[in-house]
């Protein structure tokens, strides 16, 4: 395989500023050779919680303790099981394996466009996650190549038309005091597909320079070399800056690679059970696909503990800034490994169908949970410039 991860872009290497500003971890110094990138995840979200993060956020060690102790099993179950089934939930027809893989792996690079979450329920009525499975399933359905050609060859406009995001805002007059000629603004939902636009692009350029024709290509070329998910995120993570989730805060690197975890999850889900390939033995090494509402319904639990600044930001919906996101989400990593630890479930599944405790199922139970009336009006975490969630 090429590494793809030292080849530049396009022809002119451009893509939307929108993009380029929200795809923070690009620069950021990844692990060095030989270590793991899943223990990685862990081991910096440990370090830098205890040390620049506690000052944002604190993980509390007893309600983690008590909660583990208190986990609703059958509930647990039901709802990991529930979010597991979501790739055979899909309402399409697929004609092979690997336009099905393709699909999801691109549902996966495109989760992301949180920060919009309320401007996209104003404009659409859709939130982030449905916006991005409404695109995804559009582009199928309206048979759109999403290889790594047909995807370079999308424009803004497709974004919107197959989104459904609208790129123009309000009119204002060409000329003040008259309106015979009006000019549109920029809408407030343009930067999301100018974001959307240019992690496709990028992935697809550097798929092709790479010799991979789809990302489908990437992951199953990927996994034949070594089947475990530990090799597929850290090829994923080295070979496209849209899933190198990670931060630089003084110097100290933290790992979150949320994206490339949830593709490497999905794909076992979906096809392990038929694919030696794909049935990855360390899926319970993965860590949280730390996002906006996992970390809030934690804070709901009271395992994490913002500071007051950080707490007001997020109980007025206000914008936090890369530092705090990531002291909130590598908090949220921390927290779950506690509430690992003090689960007596945390092993294999047993023979009558219960559901190991680990963090990526724990990830599946937080988030489904999000989603439930009485807690789907919690704050989120809002932050619009990244790529990564």
């Amino acid at each position: 395989m090429v590494l793809i991860s030292e080849l530049c872009g396009g022809a002119d290497g451009s893509v939307p500023r929108a993009w380029e500003a929200a795809c923070t971890g690009k620069d950021v110094c990844l692990p060095p050779s030989g270590a793991s990138y899943l223990a990685s995840v862990r081991e910096s979200a440990a370090k830098f919680a205890g040390s620049v993060g506690e000052r944002l956020v604190r993980v509390d060690a007893d309600k983690a303790r008590g909660y583990a102790g208190a986990l609703d099993m059958a509930k647990f179950d039901a709802y990991v099981k529930h979010v597991n089934g979501w790739t055979r939930r899909l309402p399409l027809a697929f004609d092979n394996m690997a336009q099905e893989l393709n699909l999801i792996a691109l549902l996966d690079l495109l989760q992301l466009g949180s920060g919009f979450r309320k401007e996209l329920h104003e404009a659409t009525g859709r939130g982030a996650s449905d916006t991005i499975n409404f695109g995804c399933m559009s582009l199928h359905i309206s048979q759109t190549p999403i290889d790594a050609r047909g995807l370079q060859a999308l424009t803004l406009d497709d974004v919107a038309q197959n989104f459904g995001i609208p790129l123009l805002g309000k009119e204002r007059p060409a000329i003040e005091g008259t309106t015979a000629v009006m000019i549109s603004e920029p809408g407030p939902l343009r930067p999301l597909a100018e974001i959307i636009l240019g992690c496709l692009h990028d992935t697809a350029r550097r798929l092709e320079q790479g010799g991979f024709s789809s990302l489908a290509d990437f992951v199953i070329r990927t996994c034949a070399e070594k089947s475990t998910a530990e090799h597929l995120v850290k090829k994923l993570v080295m070979a496209f800056p849209s899933l190198r989730d990670a931060a630089d805060v003084g110097g100290q690197q933290v790992y979150l690679f949320k994206k490339a975890q949830l593709i490497a999850y999905d794909v076992c889900q979906r096809f392990g059970s038929a694919d030696p390939r794909f049935a990855f033995p360390d899926i319970g090494d993965m860590t949280l696909f730390v996002d906006n509402v996992v970390p809030a319904v934690m804070q709901h639990h009271g395992l994490l503990v913002p500071c007051e600044e950080v707490a007001a930001k997020i109980l007025s919906g206000a914008e936090l800034s890369l530092v705090e996101s990531t002291a909130m989400r590598a908090a949220a990593i921390v927290a779950a490994q506690l509430v690992v630890a003090c689960t007596s479930r945390a092993a294999s599944p047993s023979e009558n169908g219960e559901v190991s405790v680990c963090q990526a199922t724990l990830d599946n139970y937080w988030w489904h949970q999000g989603k439930e009336p009485g807690l789907r009006v919690l704050q989120r975490l809002v932050c619009k410039a990244t790529v990564y969630f």
